[in-house]
């Protein structure tokens, strides 16, 4: 096992998210500050950038134009180079509506080069082919952590931790998953699909496999996420499909809300479901963070009957009620030919030891979701990571899918918002400055040793 000196700040995971307060960094002119403390970024693939995006086939739940903001204004020249790149391109060609991920994914991959470059140049380092296995903490508060490659293993003692690692689905968390009075599984074995596959590339053909032959299927997909209203999008839309009326339907706890710029705009298109609180106090945008876009609004505001939209007649909605009358529930998933499952995601977290050896049990780790809204999130206001007591784990922060986080004060975002909210334009803005002005904050005043 070979050793590395010890630095200021290791990024584990070098996709969207945790290359998004390194964008912020350097469009600030604050990345050789990071770098002069000792920066390292470590991913396991090959590059960094995209990570696992452009494995989606589906749009981005953003507008197109959202990717490209980060090519204004930026202080590093590499950044601002890229407007012009057939990448950046190909995404503005989207512009005002949502971009094909894979399209998405190449821009991010091209940005992903030029801060590699913009590291390296800065005195920063860039590790790709190396997967972070675990980290102990040190008796100074700072980290070792153990890498792997195909050359072996290496650690790195650093200061600070940022971990970057994403979120997965699992299908064997379905069996805790209580709907409609029983867990998904083993109740519904032979009928069930994650919505992280059937979103994949190749997973809409996955399930039209699993549908051959059933004349006119019925499908159920529980959750009320936009992975959920997306994938009834897709199934919708597929050709393959012989959909009746009614053979979809989307079973959800809360009420599916939609996005407006205002809540003047709503009132005049006849959208009269909220109060006050449901308004941003920052933006005045209405449900901001818990609303739909793009094609999922248009899609629930069709089931809706809101806007003058025509219905989708494939398509109802099931709003989930307390166990004891939940009958019809029971019946929509048990008559299904395919059963969705869009729970959410449960972080991929760093296994991380304290100086003793000992686990370190960390917040977010049950299943996440709508369904089980009671798990406790990975980190707190101010991206810290959270132990299982709801503690922040010393000189650890995290951002990205499964983290947990909730925008607050000038972060904006509805008072009445309940869940969790991802965005690239929110890691490489709020939650990016967040992250990187703790990093650069004096030992002796660290974010860390500050009450939540």
């Amino acid at each position: 096992m070979t050793s590395h000196a010890r630095i200021g700040s290791l990024f584990v995971g070098g996709g969207p998210a945790g290359l998004a307060p390194l964008v912020w960094a350097a469009r600030q002119g604050l990345l050789p500050q990071l770098a002069a403390q000792g920066l390292v970024v470590v991913e396991r693939g090959s590059s960094i950038g995209a990570g696992a995006l452009g494995g989606y086939a589906i749009g981005s739940d953003t507008l197109a134009e959202t990717f490209l903001e980060c090519l204004e204004g930026s202080a590093d020249p590499r950044i601002g180079a890229l407007r012009d790149h057939p990448a950046s391109l190909a995404v503005r060609a989207c512009a005002g509506g949502s971009v094909p991920l894979r399209l998405a994914a190449a821009f991010l991959d091209t940005l992903g080069a030029a801060m590699h470059a913009a590291i390296l140049a800065a005195g920063g380092e860039v590790r790709t082919g190396r997967e972070a296995v675990s980290s102990r903490r040190l008796a100074d508060r700072g980290w070792q952590t153990v890498l792997r490659s195909a050359a072996g293993t290496e650690t790195i003692v650093s200061r600070e931790l940022v971990l970057a690692t994403g979120a997965r689905q699992d299908i064997r968390s379905l069996r805790s998953v209580v709907v409609a009075g029983a867990p998904l599984l083993p109740r519904l074995e032979h009928s069930v699909m994650l919505s992280g596959d059937l979103l994949a590339a190749g997973g809409l053909e996955a399930a039209c496999g699993r549908l051959a032959g059933r004349a006119s299927p019925r499908i159920a997909i529980v959750g009320g996420s936009h992975s959920a209203l997306a994938a009834a999008n897709l199934l919708l839309n597929c050709p393959r499909l012989d959909l009746a009326p009614d053979a979809l339907t989307v079973l959800h706890r809360r009420k599916l809300r939609v996005f407006y710029p205002t809540a003047a705009a709503a009132r005049e298109a006849g959208y009269d479901d909220f109060c006050d609180d449901d308004i941003c106090p920052v933006s005045q945008r209405l449900f901001r963070l818990a609303g739909f876009r793009l094609e999922a609004r248009t899609l629930v505001m069709r089931a809706l009957g809101i806007g003058g939209l025509a219905p989708e007649p494939r398509l109802r909605l099931h709003r989930l009620q307390p166990a004891a009358a939940e009958a019809g529930a029971r019946d929509i998933l048990d008559r299904a030919d395919l059963v969705i499952a869009a729970l959410g995601y449960q972080p991929n977290a760093l296994a991380l030891f304290d100086r003793e050896g000992g686990r370190i049990l960390l917040g977010g780790t049950g299943v996440g979701g709508e369904i089980e809204a009671g798990a406790a999130p990975m980190v707190d206001r101010a991206c810290r990571v959270l132990d299982v007591a709801g503690e922040p784990v010393p000189n650890v922060h995290a951002i990205g899918l499964g983290a947990g986080f909730v925008p607050h004060g000038p972060l904006g975002g509805e008072p009445s918002f309940r869940g969790q909210t991802n965005g690239i334009w929110l890691w490489q803005h709020g939650v990016g400055a967040m992250i990187v002005d703790a990093l650069l904050a004096d030992r002796k005043e660290s974010v860390h040793d500050v009450a939540a």
